[in-house]
């Protein structure tokens, strides 16, 4: 039995790129933190406390790490199952930094994106030849020269964070699309703001 207390998290890690099931470590982090581990077919099971939001670390050697965000404060359910798809390391892979943030119509980071860059920051630590090319991206409203330059500066608000941790700049290239690479369709807001991001892609191993 379930206690009324307590959610039931469940689910799979998968690589993104073959959707087979993959071992991996997922550390939940509230105001304490645990880690667990898959089991050999990638399958996991955790009891959350409801009164807790939490951040999700996903991580599996030879794959880029992920970060989620869980608040299990508003959700009605007993059981919830969240599978993850974790991109390997290797030249061609992209990864979209879901959680990087800006101050609207501005190059300016919102503090809660600090965690995920820090986790690229860390990523390119410990994987000392790898070398990344950052692209920007805005939605399509407004002239495209200025979301051009914006892009460009946010692109360049990103290298400069990681720089900043110890990170050189030579292995971080970038620059910004504007809106001419949108992921989404541009005519609803919901769907509009996952174009406005930040990716990168791995150039070197």
């Amino acid at each position: 039995v379930v206690d009324d207390e307590f959610l039931k998290v469940s689910g799979k890690v998968f690589n993104a790129k073959t959707n087979l099931p993959i071992t991996a470590a997922i550390s939940f982090q509230s105001d304490s933190s645990f880690s667990i581990s898959t089991n050999n077919i990638g399958f996991y099971e955790a009891m959350l406390p409801k009164a807790r939001q939490y951040q999700l670390k996903i991580e599996s050697p030879g794959y880029v790490s992920s970060l989620e965000r869980l608040d299990v404060r508003t959700i009605e359910l007993r059981e919830l199952e969240m599978s993850f798809k974790l991109q390997p390391i290797e030249v061609g892979t992209t990864v979209n930094l879901r959680n990087v943030l800006f101050q609207q119509s501005t190059a300016e980071l919102l503090a809660e994106s600090r965690n995920e860059l820090d986790l690229v920051a860390d990523f390119l630590t410990k994987n000392p030849t790898v070398e990344i090319e950052l692209a920007g991206h805005t939605d399509n409203r407004g002239l495209h020269a200025h979301n051009l330059k914006l892009s460009n500066e946010r692109v360049k608000a990103v290298k400069s964070y990681l720089v900043e941790k110890g990170i050189s700049s030579k292995r971080v290239t970038g620059k910004g699309y504007g809106g001419t690479r949108p992921i989404a369709d541009n005519d609803a807001e919901d769907t509009r703001k996952l174009n406005r991001r930040v990716e990168f892609t791995i150039v070197k191993r």
